[in-house]
């Protein structure tokens, strides 16, 4: 946790400390986790932020953290082939879709 000091400015206590480490290992130790420096600080300061919120559940901020290590930090990708919705088979002007047509 020492290599996160930095992200926590030594407002944590003990219990927040060990959450987040609890956290981090899990999401980080997924095989399709991009696992660098780079993505590990970045997660790690989101979820230092939640838990200065206030959002101290281990499970609660579990959920985030997979949520956005699969958005923003996923090995794979850039491997996916993703298309935007305007390329999708039967939507038309994506960008023009608005909540009323869902009516």
């Amino acid at each position: 946790m020492e290599r996160f000091r930095h992200l926590m400015g030594g407002s944590l206590s003990p219990k927040q400390v060990a959450t987040l480490q609890e956290v981090l290992d899990n999401v980080t130790s997924q095989p399709w986790f991009d696992n660098n420096e780079h993505s590990r600080n970045a997660l790690a300061g989101r979820l230092t932020f939640l838990i200065k919120i206030g959002i101290e559940n281990a499970a609660h901020l579990q959920t985030i953290g997979v949520c956005w290590a699969v958005n923003d930090f996923n090995r794979d990708a850039m491997k996916t082939n993703r298309g935007k919705p305007a390329e999708i088979p039967g939507i038309r002007n994506a960008e023009q879709l608005r909540l009323e047509d869902y009516r």
